[in-house]
């Protein structure tokens, strides 16, 4: 049930950040920059103080031997997008699709029957993930959302064994690919 709230306030965060990300655009960076110090403020705060609502927020919803972190990650992967992606929209539907398709991976895969022991994942998580980006991808960008869907989804499915938080790096890829269409594209064309 933790994880459940856990991934429910990644999504709806994750949503909220990213519409937001469409309506102040690169200005952002800074109240982004001071979340992130906050959040790592609080991080170290709460591990030896009880910091009211944001300790029982925390507890309600980490993981073991977290505390927090993954919020912290994601604020610095949305950041890292917001500095290094210029195309505004890209970095919203990095952002989009991994609050989306990361919280549904997360939902639908913790009662799947399909487990990859390896990656520990299922592979109905990952389907989660890839119908839900490939959705919200599609109507924007036709097959080729498909595609980022399908490698995004696939990075996430094997982001256990990268060992990198994916709240860290996957937005940043999501926007990345999308940012880089063109040039993708010529490149499938050609080969």
């Amino acid at each position: 049930m933790r994880e459940i709230y856990r991934q429910t306030i990644h999504l709806v965060f994750g949503v909220l950040i990213a519409f937001s990300v469409l309506i102040f655009k690169k200005q952002l960076i800074i109240p982004l920059i001071v979340s992130i110090v906050i959040g790592i403020c609080l991080y170290f705060l709460c591990k030896r103080y009880y910091i009211p609502i944001v300790s029982d927020l925390l507890n309600l919803c980490k993981r073991e031997k977290e505390d927090g972190k993954g919020a912290i990650y994601f604020a610095i992967g949305m950041l890292i997008s917001l500095i290094l992606i210029d195309d505004i929209k890209a970095v919203f539907f990095g952002i989009l699709v991994f609050a989306v398709g990361d919280s549904l991976a997360t939902i639908i895969g913790i009662r799947g029957k399909l487990k990859i022991k390896y990656f520990g994942k299922t592979v109905e998580g990952f389907l989660a993930f890839f119908i839900s980006a490939s959705l919200i991808l599609y109507p924007f960008y036709g097959t080729y959302g498909i595609f980022v869907a399908l490698i995004s989804a696939f990075i996430e499915f094997v982001s256990k064994k990268i060992r990198i938080d994916d709240n860290l790096y996957l937005p940043f890829i999501v926007a990345f690919i999308i940012n880089h269409q063109i040039n993708i594209c010529s490149l499938m064309n050609f080969i």
